[in-house]
């Protein structure tokens, strides 16, 4: 390997632990506690020597935030992958590799999808926003699927779809020609009371009714599967 590799391996080695110790830092503190100072000091690096791997503490964080929702997506992409042909069968699988992630990473999925952080703002189309909607375009996949096999139904809507539900639909329909507007507000329902259970899971707020939550998830799961029409 040449000098050039070697840098290039020393730099990715320091990021990685840039970001380690910065999670470490989120964890006892919470998003709004990160300090680049404090961070400097835990890994016994200068300021200065720092803002030479992150201009500052947004920079970072959206490092961590485009990271966090890329390697959500990785987990239900590879979930859904993993499983047979059955548009039900994705659906289910997906929803679950994304409770079991967040399960396995609360303080990460408490980043992403926690209280926002007070004085920042994510880079407009940067890679925060493009790394959520690849979550997002994960079941929107499996949803373009079915589609394409006439396996799931969607409800006519009470009202015009917004311009970004069409703009929405339009992407999804690149794989699946035809892939109407009203199924987006439909599949964002649905994604909102999965997301709703693994919220209140990862905070401690089922317990009292379902210490070991996983069984509820899953029936009501294959409730919204039911609802959609999704076929094996």
């Amino acid at each position: 390997m040449g000098l050039m590799g070697r840098r290039a391996d020393q730099r990715a080695a320091t990021t990685a632990e840039i970001k380690n110790a910065a999670l470490d830092q989120i964890a006892t503190r919470g998003a709004p506690g990160l300090s680049m100072r404090a961070l400097a000091r835990q890994i016994e690096m200068s300021p200065a020597g720092l803002y030479r791997y992150f201009d500052g503490r947004d920079a970072l964080l959206t490092e961590l935030l485009a990271d966090a929702y890329n390697d959500l997506a990785r987990t239900v992409e590879d979930a859904i992958a993993a499983v047979g042909p059955s548009p039900r069968q994705r659906l289910i699988a997906g929803a679950e590799a994304y409770r079991q992630w967040a399960i396995e990473d609360p303080n990460r999925f408490l980043l992403i999808f926690g209280t926002p952080i007070p004085g920042y703002h994510a880079p407009e189309d940067g890679p925060t926003v493009a790394a959520m909607r690849r979550v997002g375009m994960a079941f929107f996949g499996v949803a373009a699927y079915a589609f394409v096999l006439d396996a799931i139904t969607f409800p006519s809507l009470d009202r015009e779809p917004t311009p970004e539900e069409r703009a929405t639909a339009d992407e999804v329909a690149r794989l699946a020609p035809g892939f109407p507007a009203q199924a987006i507000p439909v599949l964002i329902g649905a994604w909102a009371r999965w997301h709703g259970l693994v919220s209140l899971e990862v905070l401690g707020q089922l317990e009292w009714l379902y210490p070991e939550p996983g069984d509820f998830f899953t029936s009501e799961v294959e409730r919204i599967a039911d609802e959609l029409g999704t076929t094996d």
